[in-house]
């Protein structure tokens, strides 16, 4: 948009010269041409700018349109679980954000499935929207079910006869949930999951080992922070060098020491009243979901 007018302008300059000179030397054929051509430019300039006026004004259009739009309802209700797309993670849900999800899954598809109805186009009856969010529900029970089921190397622990052909019968039920639903199947991790790789792994080597991503997950969140305290900076080399400065800063050992001193006075101790709520508040979850993910595999 800003481009065009901009040509707009020049045009118009350039016709206004054109036309002085022309006047100059007495209407000379040299002067006439330039004159012609400056004319048509400045035309075309002005089309440009009713197009690019018209592309801008559609633009606007879409974005308000999107403000009250399904999907920022369902952002609205991802962010009520604490569930966010983190801009680290190129605004995607990072592994603890789909665990949530997962876990979540019952409560999530029913708060979507009002949300839906809300805005549904009036020929899709009800039944039809609760059912699909049904089997999304029902999908990522069956899904939190089977990545339960296969960390077992960092265990110690072989899994049982019995675990082997539970994590069989998931995975025959999710998969057949999955096709039955019509999502796409060609990606790598589907083929690993539903075409044996997956089960052949448990029953080989007792599971897939848990590598901890503790450090990478630190280095996201140590630069997110001062992204977001300089987010307001509009220069973005002006940002990177706040950023820059204030690593450096946090590097300093005399602020380290200061940090350190704060972080332990403020260290909640282990057996605080608090602390005993909350191990017996985590105690009570775990215990609760093995009894959710077999009743996804049952029902």
């Amino acid at each position: 948009m800003q481009k065009s007018i901009f040509q707009t302008q020049l045009s118009l300059v350039t016709e206004a010269q054109a036309q002085q000179l022309n006047k100059t030397v007495n209407n000379a054929p040299g002067s006439v041409a330039l004159l012609k051509q400056a004319k048509q430019a400045s035309v075309e300039a002005k089309a440009n700018k009713v197009k690019a006026k018209a592309n801008f004004e559609e633009t606007i259009k879409q974005h308000n349109a999107r403000l009250y739009s399904l999907s920022q309802e369902i952002d609205v209700i991802f962010r009520s679980h604490k569930i966010k797309k983190e801009h680290y993670h190129d605004g995607k849900y990072n592994g603890v954000n789909c665990i949530r999800i997962m876990d979540k899954a019952q409560q999530l598809w029913t708060e979507f499935a009002v949300a839906i109805k809300d805005k549904k186009v009036p020929m899709v009856p009800d039944t039809i929207i609760d059912a699909k969010c049904t089997q999304f529900s029902n999908l990522m029970g069956l899904m939190d079910a089977i990545w339960s089921h296969v960390q077992g190397v960092g265990t110690g622990l072989s899994p049982t006869a019995l675990q082997v052909e539970w994590l069989q019968k998931t995975i025959e039920k999710a998969k057949a949930l999955w096709l039955n639903m019509g999502i796409g199947t060609l990606q790598p991790k589907w083929h690993m999951t539903f075409d044996g790789h997956l089960l052949h792994q448990v029953r080989t080597y007792g599971g897939l080992a848990d590598k901890s991503d503790e450090t990478i997950e630190l280095q996201h969140q140590v630069i997110k922070r001062p992204k977001d305290r300089f987010r307001s900076v509009t220069s973005y080399q002006r940002q990177e060098t706040c950023i820059r400065k204030e690593l450096r800063r946090g590097k300093s050992p005399e602020i380290k020491s200061h940090i350190d001193k704060d972080q332990a006075a403020i260290k909640r101790k282990s057996d605080s009243q608090r602390s005993l709520e909350m191990t017996e508040r985590q105690q009570g979850q775990h215990e609760a979901k093995p009894v959710k993910r077999e009743a996804f595999v049952d029902s």
